[in-house]
């Protein structure tokens, strides 16, 4: 009955709280949301109404202008919360010095696309009949290369969606594993080499 949220943008930030205003106020349900937020200073580029329902569903894709013309590989980033401008960093590094082109997905929330996966695997094993993909398998579906999940926080959040990566997708997951580390944002993420 928990929803973990962890938006990098104030607009996901305001989609999120409707979503779950909506659902506790007006539908009654019995859960809580549990939102993470940072003190980044970055831009806060707006939303369109298609972005909305794939932010409250855990994922959506980063409308951006292509920085290769003709690259020399693919690959996906997918990264949460404040971590996201990281993964917006790598995707130009990528581009500059390699000619790689980068997808990015901004994850706002990996607790809902890895529940929403794990729904899907059971229905395929009780032979439900439920057809659509889960999520994150079908958004990741529309990309190509090797496919890297990172966060702020542990790599459980990372690994929990492994099972949704189309099949034949390398992924790789990065996050911040220690307990009780005090120290800056920069120095944390250089020892645990996210």
């Amino acid at each position: 009955n928990c929803g973990a949220w962890d938006p990098a943008f104030a607009a996901e930030l305001a989609l999120i709280l409707e979503h779950g205003m909506q659902r506790m106020l007006v539908e009654q349900r019995d859960e809580f949301h549990y939102i993470t937020l940072m003190n980044e200073n970055h831009a806060q580029p707006t939303l369109d109404a298609a972005a909305a329902g794939h932010v409250v569903r855990g994922m959506r894709r980063l409308v951006l202008d292509p920085l290769v013309g003709n690259p020399k590989a693919r690959c996906v980033l997918l990264g949460s919360g404040a971590i996201l401008h990281e993964a917006l960093a790598a995707r130009e590094l990528l581009a500059a010095d390699f000619a790689i082109d980068a997808t990015v997905f901004s994850v706002t929330s990996w607790s809902a696309l890895a529940r929403e996966g794990a729904a899907y695997e059971r229905s395929r094993l009780f032979a439900d009949g439920q057809d659509a993909l889960p999520h994150a398998t079908a958004l990741i579906a529309t990309t190509q290369g090797p496919v890297l999940g990172a966060s702020d926080y542990v790599r459980a959040g990372p690994e929990a969606i492994r099972a949704a990566m189309p099949a034949g997708r390398r992924y790789a997951t990065l996050g911040t594993d220690g307990f009780g580390r005090s120290d800056s944002r920069a120095a944390l993420r250089q020892f645990f080499e996210v």
